[in-house]
C-alpha cells in the first residue's frame, strides 16, 4: 500500500504540517504536473489554518484514550464496516479496502491489545456484493481448474 497525504493529527503542529504539505505537493507536482500547474498550495495552507481552528478541539490521541478507559474498567464497543472479503490482508485482493475489516482491526486500527478483547460477535449475511467490475474468486477461470483445487 502506498499512502501519500497528511493526517488530521498533524494539524497539532502547524509548522510541521505546512512542511509536510509542501513536501507532498512537490511530490504530486512531479507526478501530475499538468493537473497541478494552476493549483495554489499556499492558498490551500491558509484554508487549512482556518480548518485547524475548528478541528483542534476534536483531535484526540484515541489509542491513549481508549486504553485509559479500559484501564478504568470501562467497556468498549467497536463496530467494523465493510466485510472480510474487503480486508486488506484476508480479502479478495486487489478488490479490497485499505484497512483491516475483521476483528483483528480492533488491535491494528484502535490500538487495543488482543488480550484486552473478551468478546467478538460476528454478523454474517447470506450473500455478498462487489462494487465495481471485479469478480469473486470462484468466478475467476483459474479458480475453477482442477489445478487450483489441489
Amino acid at each position: 500500500m502506498t499512502r501519500n497525504g497528511v493526517r488530521v493529527g498533524q494539524l497539532l503542529n502547524f509548522e510541521l504540517f505546512k512542511d509536510q504539505y509542501r513536501d507532498l505537493l512537490e511530490a504530486l507536482r512531479a507526478m501530475y504536473p499538468a493537473s497541478l500547474k494552476d493549483y495554489d498550495g499556499e492558498e490551500e495552507i491558509v484554508r487549512y489554518e482556518g480548518y485547524r481552528e475548528i478541528l483542534l478541539p476534536m483531535i484526540e490521541d484515541t489509542i491513549y484514550e481508549l486504553n485509559q478507559r479500559i484501564s478504568d474498567g470501562k467497556r468498549i464497543i467497536a463496530e467494523g464496516a465493510n466485510a472480510a472479503l474487503l480486508d486488506i490482508d484476508f480479502g479478495t485482493y486487489p478488490a479490497v479496502t485499505s484497512s483491516s475489516t475483521t476483528a483483528g482491526g480492533i488491535s491494528t486500527g484502535l490500538g487495543i491489545p488482543a488480550g484486552k478483547i473478551d468478546c467478538v460477535i460476528g454478523v454474517v449475511k447470506a450473500y455478498t456484493t462487489r462494487v465495481g467490475k471485479d469478480r469473486f474468486p470462484p468466478e475467476l477461470p483459474r479458480c475453477r481448474s482442477s489445478e487450483t483445487a489441489k
